[in-house]
């Protein structure tokens, strides 16, 4: 399999004009606005939404420079929802610095997060009035809002189904991950074929991030993670993990592992229970494995489109969001 940067490598030179767009797309006027937003916006991360939108317009033949200002667009939504679940969650650290909230506090961090927003829309604002990115990110950013919605919802839930924690990732998560797919693929093609098949491959290789990142959050340490480890334990709540694991649980197992995820129980022995957990009924494998075929299956759907570096680096890609180790 070839490595992250391998996969890359391809479309170096459009993700040094991404990035040239964020940094110019956010910037402001007034000094503190303009560091507090780009606190955030250079703070790192792989950009894997931008790497989609690029690679999904390569695979069905555009070459052109809008890609970059679409992949800002998707990076600016999703750098803006983790400003506020960093808000929502409590969360100090966060591609291994400070967070807004820690930095600055909640009320900058939340208007921040709503600043990024209002640079997304005045980027669209920009493009042609029946552009499809307006409706795609329409309904992303509501789907988006609705997963945040639910899971807050169901939060301490101890009965959440696998069935409904997939479909609140498949919004939370999924959604924009698809979206950044179908949209580069709009540059390049009409054809509803090629279209639907680089929509699924981002659809299933958004659910199998995400299982990654639930398994993540229990087998890496805070420094590979670049934010804290065992967070959602912390929090009390449900992933893919935990879901799977109470499933395994005999009735005693099953009322501890309840007890642990209240967030006022001894952290140390809820980590030690879990892990232990987790050993014992091999929970990393089967999440691994799950988050696999969802991968196979996004790899399969790209079988549409024509064969050339990009879709090749796509197939790589999905492989790689199940190898990752961060």
């Amino acid at each position: 399999m070839s490595s992250f940067k391998q996969i890359v490598e391809l479309i170096a030179d459009d993700l040094t004009a991404v990035e040239t767009k964020l940094t110019e797309q956010t910037a402001s006027e007034y000094s503190f606005v303009d560091m507090a937003v780009q606190h955030v916006v250079e703070g790192g991360g792989k950009r894997l939404r931008p790497i989609l939108v690029v690679l999904s317009a390569k695979a069905c033949g555009y070459e052109g420079n809008d890609a970059h200002t679409l992949a800002a667009v998707v990076e600016l939504i999703h750098v803006a929802s983790l400003v506020h679940d960093d808000v929502l969650d409590e969360a100090a650290i966060r591609r291994g610095r400070e967070t807004l909230q820690t930095k600055w506090g909640n009320k900058v961090a939340v208007l921040v997060g709503d600043y990024l927003h209002a640079r997304v829309l005045s980027m669209l604002v920009a493009r042609r009035a029946d552009d499809p990115a307006m409706a795609i990110l329409a309904d992303t950013t509501q789907a988006m809002c609705e997963g945040e919605v639910i899971h807050a919802y169901k939060s301490g839930d101890f009965d959440i189904s696998e069935d409904e924690y997939l479909k609140i990732i498949s919004f939370k998560t999924g959604k924009l991950i698809a979206a950044s797919c179908t949209l580069g693929a709009h540059l390049g093609t009409t054809d509803k074929q090629r279209l639907e098949a680089i929509t699924n491959y981002g659809q299933h290789i958004g659910t199998a991030f995400q299982i990654v990142d639930d398994v993540l959050d229990f087998t890496e340490d805070t420094d590979k993670l670049g934010k804290n480890a065992f967070g959602d334990l912390r929090e009390g709540k449900l992933t893919f993990p935990i879901i799977y694991a109470r499933s395994l649980c005999n009735a005693d197992e099953k009322q501890t592992l309840e007890r642990v995820l209240n967030p006022n129980t001894d952290e140390a022995a809820a980590i030690a229970f879990v892990e232990s957990l987790f050993q014992r009924y091999s929970v990393e494998a089967h999440c691994l494995k799950v988050a696999q075929g969802y991968a196979d299956h996004a790899k399969a759907a790209l079988a549409a489109l024509t064969e050339t570096p990009a879709r090749r680096a796509l197939e790589q890609l999905a492989d790689y969001v199940v190898a990752r180790e961060s």
